[in-house]
């Protein structure tokens, strides 16, 4: 231990002997861990029980809670700290000085660990990454404090970093900052990935985004990308049926297709604690997680059923973001309906667990309203939680599974006229691009003549 983690550790506690005041702030900043030595914690344990019970800790009856035995330590302790007025900052070096101490700790063990065990070693591995990102204490604001903040943030005019969806309709109505959790549900084939994908190529084009994936590939995703960008057909591409002019509007859109600041990881196998050690050393801005029913439950946990890990997930998922700033779009997997029954998806419809609807900040649906009808590639995206905006709002979505692209179906609008306003749309890009593939007619062109062709010269 070094002479500094020692003096500040003897400058908070002489401070909140000497200064009853700075004991409520100091209880919210350090918790019992931020002591490294043992007596010391002893004494910090019993003020924060006193203190707990209502009762002031002065050094007699401290002394008297830990049998005794430490009313020397405890006047040597107020004897070094002449004041209070420093106690915070000493607080701040208590807690830095106990992380780097807990963190040689936790090396030492990984590397005796590593030698037998791999997931002993990767427990050990999360509980590091959990140290970088646990909060010291509390932040409490008074009323006061928040108005003055709140008139700072107006006056200058800045909007909050909320995230755009790329969909105008979205961004209207939900607001959806850094550390958020949204969860996009839907049925099988309802157009998830399609969407998150959509979502993230948009968000990625000014902050950075990781999509884990727990089910697809890289290749598969970036298929999805292709179409989308390009409007090249998604069947041509996944028949490996591309044509020169398909290659040469793929190419014209090259930029649109490798500048989105956007990485695909293959997460199988990981845990919530694998996503967030690798978005934290990734600098993501945004973590897609594809799709939250397949994530591990944590290492060292014991055994769960589904309903029991995916519970564990969502709220991991929850405090991961709120912990890390990083805001989190999982997909779930929503259960249908019995056989027989016709409804809506709700809130009460996410697999596996309800813990899902109480942890999202954001919860979206998205679903065809007509299951009986695969061909109709009308949507519902409904919003179904939306902590600080409106709720239960539906949007009808058209998906053109060709280009892996929704659009918004506005409403009032001929649902079989904006299909093929659409298509015709599509139709048109196809020609624009083949136009601009036609040879100049002013180009030289050179043919072999065969047989007895009149403009042979013999």
């Amino acid at each position: 231990m070094t002479e500094l983690a020692l003096e500040a550790q003897i400058n908070v506690l002489g401070s909140m002997l000497i200064d009853p005041e700075t004991i409520g702030p100091l209880l919210h900043r350090l918790t019992a861990d931020d002591f490294i030595e043992g007596r010391y914690r002893n004494i910090f344990h019993a003020i924060k029980k006193l203190h707990g019970q209502g009762k002031e800790p002065d050094p007699l009856v401290v002394n008297d809670a830990l049998g005794g035995n430490y009313r020397e330590i405890l006047a040597g302790l107020m004897e070094v700290t002449p004041t209070s007025a420093n106690a915070m900052e000493y607080a701040a070096i208590c807690h830095r000085t106990a992380q780097q101490y807990h963190l040689a700790e936790l090396g030492e063990q990984l590397a005796s660990a590593a030698a037998s065990s791999l997931d002993e070693a990767q427990t050990i591995a999360d509980k590091i990454t959990a140290l970088f990102c646990e909060k010291p204490g509390a932040r409490i604001t008074n009323l006061r404090q928040c108005y003055e903040a709140f008139l700072d943030r107006h006056a200058e005019g800045k909007r909050p970093p909320y995230f755009t969806w790329g969909i105008p309709a979205l961004d209207e109505r939900i607001y959806v900052e850094p550390g958020d959790f949204t969860v996009l549900g839907g049925y099988p084939s309802a157009g998830k990935s399609a969407l998150a994908l959509q979502v993230a190529l948009h968000i990625a084009e000014k902050k950075r985004v990781g999509y884990f994936y727990y089910e697809n590939n890289d290749k598969k995703l970036f298929d999805r990308v292709v179409a989308h960008k390009s409007k090249v057909s998604f069947k041509k591409i996944k028949r490996f049926d591309l044509q020169e002019a398909d290659f040469e509007q793929i190419v014209s859109v090259q930029t649109s297709l490798v500048s989105p600041d956007l990485e695909f990881v293959d997460a199988s196998g990981m845990t919530v604690g694998d996503v967030r050690a690798l978005a934290l050393s990734g600098r993501y801005a945004l973590v897609v997680v594809d799709y939250l029913q397949k994530i591990r439950a944590g290492r060292g946990r014991r055994p769960m059923n589904d309903v029991e890990r995916v519970t564990e997930i969502s709220s991991d998922l929850q405090e991961f973001g709120k912990q890390t700033g990083i805001a989190v779009l999982a997909l779930s997997q929503l259960s249908r309906p019995q056989p027989g029954q016709k409804s809506f998806p709700g809130m009460h419809s996410f697999r596996q667990s309800g813990q899902i609807e109480q942890d999202a900040d954001v919860a979206l649906l998205l679903f065809r309203e007509n299951e009986d009808d695969p061909d109709n590639q009308v949507r519902t995206l409904k919003i179904g939680k939306n902590k600080e905006g409106e709720a239960n709002v539906s949007l009808s979505m058209y998906l053109d599974g060709d280009t892996q692209t929704f659009s918004r179906v506005v409403p009032g609008e001929n649902q079989q006229a904006r299909t093929k306003e659409i298509a015709s749309h599509y139709a048109s890009e196809g020609r624009k691009a083949r136009a601009r593939n036609k040879r100049d007619p002013n180009q030289v062109k050179i043919e072999e003549l065969e047989g007895e062709h009149k403009d042979l010269p013999f």
